[in-house]
């Protein structure tokens, strides 16, 4: 082979080869891009989070919620309806709206005011019941929204499934 036939030859080589290492920095950049993206938005999904997370552990702490706190909490939560699906947003209004009922229930117990609140008897003890119920609801609510937002900020990749399950395959030994 000539040394000409050889030039020839890289020549018709070098065309596919910066194709080819175009496509590779141009998939790289993509994955890049894709990675920013998805830590930006996890940023932004966290501070959502923590404005869940504050408010539930103050309401557990506290045991009363003041009706500015409800709302409070409400307009933190509002970027939400932007970063997560109707699933979140619902769970934001469901919360809001528990945290205005446990407001109402404690002013009625100990107003806010410091005013007396409802002399004892019967309507008394049937708020204090609801009132404790409610606290429940609202215990059981860190262990439920902190489970709603794992799966929905989870980071790691998703993987699908494999067909193949190889934990259930026998090794055999010769």
């Amino acid at each position: 082979m000539t040394l000409k036939e050889i030039i020839d030859v890289f020549n018709a080589l070098l065309t596919p080869v910066i194709a080819g290492t175009t496509v590779y920095i141009a998939w790289q950049q993509y994955q890049v891009s894709r990675l920013t993206l998805r830590k930006d938005l996890y940023e932004k999904r966290l501070r959502v989070y923590q404005a869940f997370m504050s408010y539930l552990s103050e309401i557990v702490r506290d045991g009363k919620v003041h009706h500015n706190r409800v709302l409070q909490f409400y307009a933190e939560a509002s970027e939400g309806e932007f970063l997560f699906d109707a699933e979140l947003v619902e769970k934001a209004d469901e919360l809001y709206n528990q945290g205005i009922q446990l407001s109402y229930l404690h002013n009625q117990l100990y107003p806010f005011d410091g005013s007396p609140g409802l002399p004892l008897g019967d309507e008394r003890s049937s708020i204090a019941h609801e009132n404790a119920e409610l606290l429940k609801w609202f215990t059981n609510q860190i262990y439920i929204t902190r489970e709603l937002f794992r799966k929905k900020m989870s980071i790691q990749e998703r993987k699908l499934p494999s067909l193949v399950k190889l934990n259930g395959l026998k090794k055999n030994k010769f």
